[in-house]
């Protein structure tokens, strides 16, 4: 910890540690939303945090979830999801081969306030088979190239309940981020450093979700909703200022 004090500073290590709690929190409580917390904060701070340390972290949180209410997952639905999720993994891995920093930034911005965007919107899609793969297949995208690829599987169990979600998004994150992670470590992307960054980040995740136990009423009212909604959307444009100014 001292090491990373050192690269990025003290004071935007403390803004990194607070989202990774506030993060931790909202998916320890709902089943999704911890990247959508952390990873735009961490990408303002640090590009070097996105996007494996922040799927790396996603993993972890999400076997916790997982493991947590496995009897409510939904394993046909999970079986869907992950196959549409397979298959654009290894297209986002590709795209992401193409990017530098600048542009990579910018992509990473646009499909921030994309997400945003479809959380705002407040579709309700049915969770037939064919909207769960291609919901899957969208999330795997996003997920892959920027970590936060919760929205499009939020949008088809938003209907549930509470454990049916939790459990079955954790579970699809549990598997389809180890899928992305065994992707871009055979493109080169994975390296000694991303593990350091998310090892050292891990617990104030698992401090964030253990709070999560306590705080699950105030999360259910809508409330952590609006902040994830707000602090993606700054981040995202923080972002693409910092690149192009």
């Amino acid at each position: 910890m001292a090491h990373l004090t050192s690269i990025i500073g003290p004071l935007p290590l403390l803004a990194a540690l607070v989202a990774i709690i506030c993060a931790g929190i909202v998916q320890g409580a709902t089943g999704f939303g911890f990247n959508m917390v952390a990873a735009p904060v961490l990408a303002v701070i640090d590009p070097a945090f996105v996007p494996v340390p922040m799927i790396l972290l996603a993993l972890l949180v999400s076997i916790w979830g997982a493991l947590r209410e496995y009897r409510s997952i939904d394993r046909v639905g999970l079986g869907y999801a992950l196959t549409g999720r397979i298959v654009s993994s290894v297209l986002a891995v590709m795209f992401l081969s193409y990017l530098d920093e600048r542009t990579f930034a910018i992509v990473f911005a646009g499909l921030v306030l994309f997400a945003v965007g479809l959380s705002l919107a407040g579709i309700r899609v049915k969770a037939t088979p064919r909207n769960i793969l291609a919901a899957g297949g969208i999330s795997g995208f996003m997920g892959t190239l920027t970590a936060i690829g919760a929205p499009p599987m939020a949008m088809i169990y938003q209907s549930s309940p509470g454990p049916v979600i939790r459990s079955t998004l954790s579970a699809y994150f549990m598997i389809g981020t180890t899928i992305s992670l065994i992707l871009l470590a055979i493109a080169g992307h994975v390296s000694w450093t991303n593990i350091g960054l998310a090892l050292m980040l891990a617990p104030f995740a698992f401090v964030g979700f253990w709070l999560s136990n306590g705080l699950k009423d105030f999360v259910d009212n809508g409330r952590a909703g609006q902040v994830i909604m707000i602090t993606s959307t700054a981040s995202a444009v923080l972002l693409v200022i910092k690149f192009l100014y």
